[in-house]
């Protein structure tokens, strides 16, 4: 990085002071006379005399040059010189500040790196605009300082600080920001950044806006592949912050209760070592803080070669686990691992535990002998019918019990409807009134070109010979799982909607050959309706992710509540017309409860369980969008400011200046 000086106008001071110093080695001393009983002495009076003559030649002298030199130093150290960014001379600057999971990595010296780059954000942008920069700009009549923007990423990018000239705010607003345990959202940081700064070149003259404009990242380097990303900066800087690679961590936590056992749990765990060395530890698994199990973990070595976009594979650095738990009631369950390492954020996962029961199905339809006969050999405790008009005309003390569906799971058979509270459905040859739902038209005879047969709603389904007389062409949003593809688009999807989930089936039953195979049908009812009423809600509202929205349910007449957070803090939530909260502020992993809310239904696990981020390897060979990404290295001096080491120097030829200058006098 260059230098620059913060107070230039001190070196006139130089052009005052000097002349003074060389004009006293010019000038000759008055002398008394005085008699001597030896000539030896004279040799000193005659170099006095000549040193002191006046407007004589100049001559060679080492005190001199190093009193020139304590004086030069004196000077340049009250200019105030700073190590100034490569930076300064573009007229836009914006730092994004990385705030993601992987940023709570604590490092050797004990610091997360969250906090080293928020010291090297603040260290970068002392080099900014300082007094030297202002002066020449209020003299010379021409900008030359530049503006600054600040944005923290994490699932969610926020501008902490808009364009500004003023520092002193940017470092203000620098110091508010505080880290999460959210995924890394990269491409939302730098397209807010780019909006930013196209806004800026808009409002700037035609000349202006050929000037250059840079992004800064400070980060950990783990973000997704970038390479679509379009990016108008003309410089791509990364400062890389961490070293640590020593991670073991929980990378899935799942849970399902025994279709037919429904005291008995499913739970499947698996563990991850990130790091260069084997280890070996201990799990611990808890039901509401009450030990159940240990099991040991031993894992090698994370493969030297990975592929950062790919997930997890069945490695000997994976360990994965399948456990059947007796849970009689509900609870929390707990898994925790003993080994501590440089990220404590994933070494815990909980999840919410429902009490058991056997199902309660409703099945809407005028009336379809094939569904009765799938639904009638399973095992739940009671089986309700409806026409769509008696549920459409139903009133919401039949259907509904604290704002969700009384029914485990609801059949809708050739009706659409936007009837939803939360609960769990099967559309057939029908379509829920969900956003980005709908039908495009209507498909003649087809079949299934492709099926997930991994997905436990088609597992052991046949349907290699599936032919459908017609069906819908779906209309569904991007978060939409695709479960079979026919030539029109999907036949069966999954969607998810605050606290809804719906599988969607775009053909009607009687109309296709799977009448024929009543037990290919039974297996995929069954299947469907496991996942539904048990497996598949449990999946979604026994846990969540850092970032996910809370939709709480509070008791009937309550429309506010306290909200205890994991780190001891309180939030204030408030209920709808419809007794619901809802609340977004989880960036950070632990329980989240509300003690006044409705019982079992008032806990939250929040856990990390994201690979990427788990993965605390810092990177530097980013792609993002074509534009090369500059390495930078830290700012390593805490303040940029280093007028201390000109001070010292100066101290230091001074004493070797009174050195010399005694050794003289003493010949």
């Amino acid at each position: 990085m260059p230098f620059g000086l913060l107070a230039p106008w001190m070196l006139w001071v130089a052009a005052i002071v000097i002349p003074p110093l060389v004009l006293l080695y010019f000038l000759r001393l008055r002398r008394r006379p005085e008699s001597v009983s030896s000539t030896f002495l004279w040799r000193r009076a005659v170099q006095d005399l000549q040193v002191n003559a006046p407007f004589q030649r100049l001559r060679r002298n080492l005190l001199l040059l190093l009193q020139l030199l304590v004086l030069a130093l004196g000077v340049f150290a009250l200019a105030r010189p700073i190590v100034e960014s490569t930076l300064t001379s573009e007229p836009s600057v914006v730092i994004l500040i990385d705030r993601s999971a992987s940023m709570n990595t604590v490092e050797e010296d004990g610091r997360t790196r969250f906090d080293r780059a928020r010291e090297q954000a603040r260290r970068l942008v002392r080099t900014f605009n300082q007094t030297g920069s202002r002066w020449l700009s209020l003299f010379s009549g021409v900008e030359s300082l530049t503006r600054v923007m600040v944005i923290a990423y994490a699932d969610r990018a926020t501008v902490v600080s808009p364009f500004t000239t003023s520092m002193a705010d940017v470092l203000d607003r620098i110091d508010q920001i505080e880290p999460t345990d959210g995924p890394t959202n990269l491409a939302e940081g730098l397209a807010l950044a780019e909006a930013y700064m196209m806004q800026t070149r808009l409002e700037q003259s035609t000349e202006s806006t050929e000037q250059a404009s840079s992004i800064v990242l400070i980060s950990d380097g783990a973000v997704p592949d970038l390479r679509d990303q379009v990016l108008r900066a003309d410089r791509l800087r990364l400062i890389p912050i961490g070293a640590a690679i020593d991670n073991v961590g929980i990378t899935s936590l799942r849970i399902q209760r025994n279709y037919e056992r429904p005291e008995e749990l499913s739970t499947f765990i698996q563990v991850t070592n990130f790091g260069d060395k084997p280890i070996t530890t201990d799990l611990s698994i808890l039901i509401d803080n009450r030990l159940v199990t240990v099991q040991e973990v031993t894992l090698a070595a994370r493969p030297v070669a990975r592929d950062d976009n790919a997930a997890v594979s069945e490695t000997a650095n994976v360990w994965q686990k399948g456990l059947t738990l007796t849970v009689p009631g509900q609870g929390l369950l707990q898994a925790r691992l003993a080994r501590r390492d440089a990220l404590a954020a994933d070494n815990a996962a909980s999840i919410q535990v429902p009490a058991p029961r056997k199902l309660h199905v409703l099945l809407v339809s005028e009336k379809n002998w094939f569904l009765e006969k799938a639904l009638a050999p399973l095992p739940l405790e009671r089986l309700d019918a409806l026409t769509p008009a008696q549920y459409e005309a139903a009133a919401d003390d039949r259907l509904l019990a604290d704002g969700k569906s009384i029914y485990d799971l609801v059949v809708f058979d050739k009706h659409n409807t936007d009837r939803l509270p939360a609960g769990n459905y099967l559309f057939i040859y029908a379509v829920p009134g969900l956003p980005g739902v709908g039908v495009k038209g209507e498909v003649g005879e087809h079949a299934m070109l492709w099926w997930d047969e991994t997905h436990p709603v088609l597992r052991y389904v046949a349907l290699d010979y599936l032919y459908a007389g017609k069906g819908l062409e779906l209309e569904l949003p991007e978060r939409a799982q695709h479960l079979i593809e026919g030539p029109h688009g999907p036949v069966l999807a999954r969607v998810l909607d605050e606290g809804r989930q719906c599988l969607i089936l775009g053909f009607p039953i009687e109309v296709s050959t799977w009448w024929r195979n009543l037990p290919s049908l039974g297996v995929f009812i069954y299947n469907a309706t496991r996942f539904l009423g048990s497996g598949g809600a449990l999946a979604e509202q026994g846990s969540f992710r850092p970032g996910d929205a809370l939709r709480i349910q509070l008791p009937a007449g309550v429309r506010e509540a306290q909200l205890d957070r994991p780190d001891g803090s309180r939030d204030l939530v408030r209920a709808d017309l419809s007794g619901v909260a809802r609340y977004a502020g989880t960036d950070r992993v632990g329980l989240y409860q509300v003690p006044t809310g409705i019982p079992g239904r008032n806990r939250f696990p929040v856990n990390l369980e994201d690979p990427r981020e788990s993965d605390i390897t810092v990177r530097t060979d980013l792609d993002l969008g074509g534009v090369q990404v500059e390495v930078g290295d830290q700012i390593r001096n805490a303040t940029p400011e280093i007028w201390r080491w000109f001070v010292g120097a100066a101290l230091l030829f001074a004493l070797v200046e009174w050195y010399i200058y005694n050794q003289r006098v003493m010949i």
